[in-house]
């Protein structure tokens, strides 16, 4: 059972002082992974983990080892930090931070949600229990300035395609789309809704990638239907 859970430790990047204390398999296709923090006890030259007072259970997918499904379950303490672990995640959120990342990579490619539940076998519920704190903009990454505008520049390059009919996703007149400073007089019913929805949820995300995610989809709507939307992509280009 040591060398399993030092395994998973190892697996899981699980670093003082925090320790994988259990784990378990169930079903063949489900691991369940326990972690706690560790307590050093040199007079006994071992490491076992100590329950704390005012410690709780929280429990995230994580991201999946092979066909294997990944449950992490943290006892922790209300004041530990778990910001930074990858194998942690938000409390009222269902994945882990690295499930997320995975998660999001997906979707800047313009998969969606039930394509991203097969591929990483996920529960659609509990996929839309993350677009909807995305879309309401409780939820973005834990990056510093510095980092989120490199990252911004260069998946906003990333995921452009080029196309002569459409500005580049970088072009800034989508920004200005969705923060409503440019108007476009629009005849198709199906980007008046969409303007809506993205208008409404870029007013309430900060986080400068989730912003990024909803210039993608814009971009991509009119390049998928740029024949639909001459009308619309003559403005845009007039400027």
């Amino acid at each position: 059972m040591n060398n399993e859970r030092h395994l998973w430790q190892t697996l899981l990047d699980v670093e003082a002082p925090w320790t994988v204390t259990d784990c378990k398999e169930n079903g063949g296709r489900r691991h369940d992974i326990w972690i706690g923090l560790e307590t050093p006890r040199p007079w006994l030259g071992i490491v076992r983990a100590r329950p704390v007072p005012g410690t709780r259970t929280l429990s995230w997918r994580h991201a999946n080892f092979g066909a294997w499904q990944i449950h992490i379950h943290v006892q922790a303490p209300g004041t530990a930090d778990l910001s930074r672990q990858p194998w942690a995640g938000e409390p009222d959120l269902p994945f882990t931070r690295a499930l997320n990342e995975r998660i999001f990579t997906f979707l800047r490619e313009g998969c969606s949600l039930q394509s991203i539940c097969t591929l990483l076998d996920l529960p659609i519920t509990e996929l839309w229990r993350l677009r909807y704190a995305m879309d309401s903009g409780r939820w973005g990454f834990d990056r510093s300035p510095a980092q989120g505008i490199a990252a911004h520049g260069s998946e906003t390059d990333a995921g452009a395609a080029a196309d002569p009919d459409v500005p580049d996703v970088a072009d800034p007149v989508w920004v200005a789309l969705l923060e409503g400073g440019r108007q476009l007089d629009i005849r198709v019913l199906g980007l008046k809704l969409l303007l809506t929805r993205l208008r409404a949820q870029f007013e309430m995300i900060s986080d400068i990638e989730v912003r990024t995610l909803k210039l993608q989809e814009l971009h991509r709507y009119f390049l998928k239907n740029k024949r639909l939307l001459a009308h619309e992509l003559s403005q845009i280009r007039s400027e």
